[in-house]
């Protein structure tokens, strides 16, 4: 995970300057939602129960201890490893057994997190500002480089909007609390206008790419895959993406518990 190499840092408090900054997001996207503390969705909610277990490094079928780490949907570092079995081989002398989760968005993540089903989890900026808001314990292990490109503001192929003021009353669709949702902000911001003047529908991308191809929305903010997915299918194009928008990077976390228990793997994983 080279990307993860250079800017890893085993760090649970960042600068205060840097603090202040993810602080002052979470805000803006907190006073938009009202309760955006509270952002995950039911189903989220279910998911992260069903895979939570006891213990923070359960056992395996085979009795070595397990270590969850989110898979990837994008073609990522994360990914590679996860193709190319790196991570399982270098995690076998430890006495770990490797198990990839998949979840819907950074949201859900963080409820699973939080709920001990996961131990590493990999999201964007928004969602570690909410969790910490609602009480979670995080540890953040590593930081990519800024890249706003993989997520858009997507509209329909035909869609008459030319710009993110066209879509000032418009129904549009993201993930609560996620890069899509504070993005989206910062788009209507540059446009002079606030989250309140468009129709926020908040679903998971699942959800959201069935309204936004059965034309029950105007506008989805959404990350890749979802983006070439919807593109190649002739469905939608890109109004506006993140390059000049986001100015923070993608984040490897994990709970405090998990983090003070494993040092081991925690330094394994930041130096694959």
């Amino acid at each position: 995970m080279q990307d993860s190499k250079r800017t890893a840092a085993a760090w649970n408090r960042p600068k205060m300057t840097r603090r202040a900054a993810l602080f002052l997001m979470g805000c803006s996207l907190a006073f938009s939602t009202s309760l955006a503390s509270c952002s995950g969705s039911k189903q989220a909610q279910n998911q992260a129960t069903a895979n939570a277990s006891p213990a923070a490094s359960p056992a395996s079928s085979s009795g070595k201890k397990e270590i969850r780490i989110v898979r990837s949907k994008q073609l990522t570092a994360l990914a590679v490893l996860e193709k190319q079995g790196t991570l399982e081989k270098a995690f076998e002398p430890l006495g770990y057994t490797v198990k990839w989760a998949e979840f819907a968005a950074g949201p859900q993540q963080l409820e699973a997190l939080n709920a001990n089903g996961l131990d590493i989890a990999s999201t964007a900026e928004s969602p570690p500002i909410f969790a910490q808001a609602a009480g979670n314990s995080l540890v953040y292990l590593a930081a990519t480089p800024s890249n706003g490109k993989p997520v858009a503001l997507l509209v329909p192929k035909d869609s008459p909007a030319q710009s993110v003021s066209d879509l000032k009353g418009k129904k549009i669709a993201f993930q609560k609390a996620s890069i899509g949702h504070y993005l989206l902000v910062k788009a209507l911001e540059k446009e002079e206008l606030k989250l309140t003047d468009v129709q926020s529908v908040f679903l998971p991308p699942a959800d959201a790419g069935t309204a936004f191809s059965q034309g029950k929305v105007d506008g989805w903010f959404i990350w890749d895959p979802f983006i070439t997915r919807t593109e190649q299918k002739g469905i939608g194009r890109v109004l506006i993406d993140g390059e000049k928008l986001r100015d923070t990077r993608n984040f490897y976390s994990t709970t405090r518990k998990f983090y003070d228990e494993n040092p081991e793997a925690i330094k394994l994983f930041c130096q694959s």
